[in-house]
């Protein structure tokens, strides 16, 4: 073998050397750190002008100033919040495509059948904020508290309407009436507002839903709070106990918005946006935003974020199961 061959031959195997080497490294990071000069998308399957959809997009706001790249985010609604985790599914696990959802995520593989499991294709990456609920009942019923709804629920099984506004307050309901062994009869309706309105007409007796929906209603003495599921007294119901006051510490429900990536990805990229998303919802433009709203900012880690949803998972399809809830 002359010079010029031995050079080529050992140059070749030094290249391949390389390749092993560089093909072992995760795809985000042999094109560098992430985020590299790439446009980051959340997807989202709500409305433009949702309270989710406007959440998000302060979200992304934030983001692009913490992670020094552009942050879109990109509206794919219908089939049942399916449309957009399809195209979220579908997309590369590279992280700079992400998903914003609510409790839907873990609920919908279990009542609609649909097809992914939310505990191994997708990662829990970070909580945005949590809407606390109320229990609101029509004051013509003759309770004050929870403990008594119970006990006149079971002296008069079936005597109370529940108006539903969604899949997610007819689970909240479903679960105090397991939790308690009563029941309910419940009466959908398309939105809080209808829903809301049949309770102070008195067409329905009780309505499980998101606790700054209730307080006009509530302060205003057209329904009795029975209780709150936040951690401290609702500020803007500081007569109505928290569900552990009222004795109904497992009753632990919330609408909450968050934010996901492919299970795929990177842990340490799952892990820097997390912090990235904490570091948003901690700052005061989005703590106005949600002290406006009734809702509080999360500040759950990563993993303390995977554990609440695989639990959510897991809470909701005892329930759909128990209550032997049909999809609609």
């Amino acid at each position: 073998m002359n010079f010029s061959q031995s050079f080529r031959r050992r140059g070749f195997v030094a290249a391949c050397s390389a390749l092993a080497v560089f093909g072992a490294i995760p795809f985000a990071h042999a094109q560098g750190a992430y985020p590299t000069e790439r446009v980051i998308r959340i997807v989202t399957p709500y409305d433009p002008g949702s309270l989710v959809d406007v959440t998000t997009r302060l979200v992304a706001e934030g983001l692009k100033v913490e992670l020094g790249q552009n942050v879109v985010v990109e509206n794919r609604t219908g089939g049942m919040g399916m449309i957009a985790m399809t195209a979220f599914l579908n997309a590369p696990s590279d992280g700079y495509t992400l998903l914003s959802d609510t409790p839907a995520s873990a609920i919908n593989p279990t009542l609609y059948k649909a097809k992914y499991n939310p505990k191994t294709d997708i990662a829990p990456i970070a909580q945005f904020m949590r809407l606390p609920f109320a229990i609101g009942v029509h004051p013509s019923v003759p309770v004050r508290t929870a403990s008594e709804l119970v006990a006149y629920a079971r002296k008069n099984p079936n005597a109370m309407d529940m108006a539903v506004a969604g899949t997610s307050t007819r689970l909240a309901g479903e679960l105090f009436s397991i939790q308690n062994g009563v029941k309910f009869n419940p009466i959908p309706y398309k939105g809080a507002a209808p829903a809301m309105l049949s309770v102070l007409k008195n067409e329905t007796q009780l309505i499980f839903l998101d606790a700054g929906n209730l307080v006009p209603h509530i302060s205003g003495g057209k329904m009795n709070g029975l209780l709150v599921t936040s951690e401290q007294r609702f500020a803007a119901l500081k007569d109505v106990p928290t569900a552990k006051e009222a004795g109904f510490a497992a009753f632990d429900v919330s609408t909450w918005f968050g934010m996901f990536a492919r299970a795929d990805v990177a842990p340490d990229v799952q892990e820097k946006l997390n912090a990235a998303v904490r570091k948003v919802m901690a700052s005061p433009k989005l703590e106005e935003f949600l002290k406006q709203r009734g809702a509080i900012a999360s500040t759950l880690t990563l993993s303390q974020f995977k554990s609440f949803f695989n639990q959510e998972v897991d809470t909701w399809a005892e329930v759909i199961r128990k209550a032997d809830i049909k999809a609609e």
